[in-house]
Formats: C-alpha cells, structure tokens, sequence
C-alpha cells in the first residue's frame, strides 16, 4: 500500500512517499508538532481517514505473530 504524506508550513511544502502506513501516520503527527499542516493521501490524491489508517495499524499489529 503506497501513501503520500503531504504538508504545508513555516518553510514550504511537502510530499513523501511510504509503503508504510505506521510510518506516514507518524510521519503525519510529528509534522503537526512542529507547526505544519499535514494529511495523508492515497496515490489517486484521496485523503485518507487517518482515525481508520490507525485502526488498521492496531490491528495489523495486533495480528502479528509475537517472536
């Protein structure tokens, strides 16, 4: 699953791609700490949920076996 994180703040505009979803959501969140306004999309330009990205984490974690 491929999602871009974009943003826009004090030093301009952002764009990064991930095939992680924890790492955008995180990604996302850390931007909004340091005064950016950030969202996630799919690679079609559709914002995506991030309350459901992050449900999805959970449980995909969740479900992983324990080692």
């Amino acid at each position: 699953m491929s999602i871009i994180v974009k943003a826009e703040g004090p030093s301009g505009r952002a764009k990064i791609h991930s095939d992680d979803p924890k790492h955008a959501w995180g990604l996302a969140q850390y931007l909004r700490t340091i005064d950016y306004n950030a969202w996630i999309e799919d690679t079609n330009g559709n914002e995506i949920d991030e309350k459901a990205l992050k449900m999805a984490i959970r449980s995909r974690h969740e479900d992983a076996p324990s080692s």
